[in-house]
């Protein structure tokens, strides 16, 4: 008798859009039923994804399917007794919150430098899989009358319409979510898939908003100023954020996260401004993605935000997001004239995508089968369709039926895009790990991608002034993750209390002053912050507790690995004291260097800082803004530089490297850069020769004749004289020495010369130059003889030292 009582009134009083009825039962059966199907969901979807994850499956996946379980276990049906349409209706407000927030966060995480350099492939890719797609919904639209429709349709160039765009769509969010749940973002192809993605969400809700559109003309013709009045509304938010943020930073500035009502100001703004297109009846996708975009990216906002909103939207809002693509399923009315039809949506989708995505690859250069696996990825439908299905059927354009098989063509597009994204984070490891990450055999049109690790902020003003120079135009700079290795609460009492013993060794005994009382992630946000602004490259901090050697090692490593960093900057665990020498601060500090030379997968970088320098310049402010009036010549010109840095070369590839490293310096116009060259006095003639060098280059030419090491340094330092000496942007230098005496004479007299010395870290030069330097070889281990003799000077005037190791393939062993 209630029953029906209920299922009476709900006929009088139906559900509103947010998906919330009036009725105080029935809003509370319908908040208990969320609640029991969203921890229904996390335990289910945990269960499964321990399983996927092992076939590398994204965890969307794996809600996806948990959701098909809770939808099948009738828990809806149990706790609410008002019949709705479907389950959209009952989480609608949810999908759209989930929506809105999210999309705001993927543009805020957006790396626009590293989008700049494939919008042309992004463009084009997009371009051609939405032209097939609706060149191919448009012709099957006439064939798929008698398939979709089971009663007269009024206007069929309105069914045509409707399945264009219903073909055409991706769901930016799951492609945005699968990509962020496998690390392909940090990829040029995971750059491109995110990209085009969104593009062609965008392209289909403007054709949405076209339909909507037609529809207010037929209704009320005063309306379509509805549509002007959300684009110039979004328009403002986003023009107005940037101002408004910084103004909020500038308030804030010095601290971790913002006041409490500044942050709850800004979600409170990001959600209403991304609401109201959605009031209007149109998506508010493209208005909070915009806004993200446009959010300052530095600064304690930034970090205020991210911090309030990813957990939850991470934690509860996605996955119940997906799951509730699982739940629309209805069993229970599953026949042939609708699975039948879905199979087909599916089919089609993937079709056009496919021919799109093969006229694109042969226009951007990539390999066809990647291309088609993008293309799957890119037929991801999720909760896209919703909008467009809602409208389809309220206008007749379709029954009840079709709405069923677009939900299961939605869900096989989405369960499909799991294995293709699996295929393609395996190639792109592979790509990885068996590419030579080195700086000599990357390309000056190819991104740099840099990881930097530093333990504190004292450290970390060098390594990132180090980034600046490296960085020739910040504007196409990929984002440089910065590794912050900081001690916890219990290792810093273990340090104080190992400090207080009168027993312990002098490098034990020095206690970190500058962060003694203070936040170490708040001090080393404020000098990743100082950089970000002044410098204008994207600095991306990850913070992780250290704990031990071994375990640092792998965490420096795998964060290499994710970023796909084909250069690894970290301190050295040497330490310029107040009077000049060079310490051991911590001996963790030494066998995590030694670790990360060991298993790192790419080149890597030992700085050996020396902040104190008496004279020039040292890495401590960006160039941007160094107020001194020191005046440097460039050793080939009399301009101003303001950094004179120099690099020796013995030979071998970390040597190369080396030089690798000093000629994009030597791109900065703040640069001045002399290479020297150690060559012996028996083999100068030999070495120096133009018959050698044109037999090393002819060699060097010819793919099928096998290369020494010495034809490989010989051709390596002729086109360095070429493309620098030659033109003046750097001075090139050969030192002749016969004895050990004259190759440390040589190091030593850098002593104030240069604010930065270059060197190799050693162990694969040639044996003839390091004869009789057994002794820094020996004390060196890790750094090498040459590396050892300038890091261990403790001379005040000698600068700072950069240890470069060449990245070294490890092939597979064959079976």
């Amino acid at each position: 008798m209630a029953r029906d009582f209920l299922a009476y009134y709900s006929c009088k009083h139906p559900v509103d859009t947010l998906g919330w009825t009036p009725i105080p039962g029935i809003a509370l059966d319908t908040l208990f039923l969320v609640v029991i199907q969203a921890l229904a969901v996390i335990v289910i979807s945990s269960l499964i994804h321990s399983f996927l994850r092992r076939y590398d499956q994204p965890t969307a996946i794996s809600q996806i399917l948990a959701g098909m379980v809770v939808g099948g276990l009738g828990i809806r049906n149990a706790i609410v007794h008002v019949n709705v349409d479907n389950v959209e209706d009952m989480y609608n407000g949810y999908i759209s919150a989930t929506r809105i927030l999210y999309m705001f966060l993927v543009g805020l995480e957006m790396d626009m430098a590293a989008l700049r350099s494939t919008t042309r492939r992004c463009v084009a890719f997009t371009y051609a899989t939405v032209a097939a797609s609706l060149f191919l919904a448009a012709i099957v639209s006439s064939g798929m009358y008698g398939t979709m429709m089971h009663s007269p349709v009024r206007t069929p160039e309105m069914l045509a319409a409707t399945l264009m765009v219903a073909i055409t769509n991706t769901s930016s969010i799951a492609v945005a979510r699968i990509a962020s749940d496998l690390k392909l973002t940090v990829t040029e192809n995971g750059r491109l898939i995110v990209a085009a993605a969104i593009g062609t969400n965008i392209i289909c809700i403007v054709g949405d908003g076209v339909l909507s559109s037609t529809r207010m003309a037929k209704e009320k013709s005063q309306n379509l100023s509805l549509g002007f009045l959300a684009l110039a509304a979004a328009g403002l938010a986003v023009w107005l954020v940037r101002p408004a943020v910084t103004r909020v930073n500038q308030r804030n500035v010095g601290q971790h996260h913002v006041k409490n009502w500044d942050l709850a100001f800004m979600i409170a703004s990001i959600w209403l401004v991304g609401n109201f297109p959605q009031k209007l009846g149109f998506d508010g996708l493209p208005t909070s993605f915009a806004l993200g975009l446009a959010f300052p990216r530095e600064g304690p906002a930034a970090r205020s935000v991210t911090d309030a909103l990813v957990p939850p939207v991470n934690g509860l809002l996605l996955p119940f997001y997906f799951a509730t693509i699982g739940m629309r399923m209805n069993f229970n009315s599953m026949s042939g004239a609708i699975i039948v039809p879905g199979v087909l949506m599916t089919l089609l989708g993937l079709v056009g995508k496919a021919i799109g995505a093969a006229v694109a690859s042969a226009f951007i250069n990539i390999p066809l089968c990647d291309a088609l696996r993008f293309g799957v990825l890119l037929n991801v439908k999720g909760h896209v369709d919703t909008m467009n299905m809602k409208f389809a059927k309220s206008e007749g354009v379709w029954a009840e039926q079709a709405l069923y098989a677009m939900i299961i063509g939605n869900l096989a597009s989405t369960l499909v895009a799991g294995p293709a994204a699996a295929a393609v984070l395996r190639k792109e490891k592979e790509a990885y790990a068996r590419k030579h990450q080195a700086l000599e055999s990357l390309g000056e049109d190819k991104e740099l991608r840099m990881l930097t690790c530093s333990h504190s902020a004292h450290s970390a003003p060098a390594l990132l002034s180090l980034v600046e120079l490296l960085v020739t135009v910040p504007e196409t700079q990929p984002a440089v993750h910065v590794l912050h290795l900081f001690e916890g609460g219990q290792k810093r009492a273990a340090a104080a209390a190992a400090a207080a013993s009168s027993t312990a060794p002098y490098h034990q005994q020095i206690l970190d002053e500058y962060d003694a009382g203070r936040d170490a992630i708040t001090d080393m946000n404020t000098v990743v912050d100082l950089y970000w602004r002044a410098t204008g490259v994207a600095f991306r901090q990850i913070d992780v507790v250290s704990s031990s050697a071994s375990r640092d090692v792998d965490a420096v490593c795998r964060y290499a690995a994710d970023a796909h960093a084909a250069l690894l900057l970290l301190p050295s665990y040497r330490e310029q004291r107040y009077d000049g020498k060079m310490a051991c601060r911590l001996e963790e500090r030494r066998e995590l260097n030694q670790g990360v030379l060991a298993r790192a997968p790419c080149t890597v970088g030992l700085l050996v800082d020396r902040p104190y320098r008496s004279i020039g310049a040292s890495f401590q402010v960006p160039c941007s803004v160094d107020t001194s009036t020191r005046t440097l010549l460039h050793p080939c010109s009399d301009r101003a530089v303001t950094h004179v840095i120099a690099a020796v070369f013995l030979g071998g590839p970390d040597d190369r490297e080396a030089v690798s490293v000093a000629s994009r310096l030597a791109d900065n116009p703040n640069i001045g850069l002399t290479v020297f060259r150690f060559v012996k006095r028996s083999t100068y003639d030999t070495v120096t020769s133009s018959t050698s060098r044109a037999a090393a280059i002819a060699a060097g030419d010819d793919l099928e004749a096998p290369l020494n090491e010495g034809d490989v340094d010989e051709r390596f330092m002729w086109r360095f004289y070429e493309m620098y000496a030659s033109r003046e942007l750097a001075m090139y230098v050969e030192k002749v020495v016969e004895s050990p005496a004259d190759v440390v004479e040589t190091l030593d007299a850098m002593a104030g010369m240069f604010s930065l010395v270059i060197v190799g870290r050693g162990g694969r030069q040639p044996v003839e130059l390091l004869a009789g330097l057994d002794r820094w070889a020996e004390a060196g281990r890790e750094m090498g003889a040459v590396a050892e003799i300038l890091a261990s000077n403790a001379s005040m005037e000698m600068g700072s030292v950069l240890i470069m190791q060449q990245h070294t393939v490890v092939m597979p062993a064959r079976r």
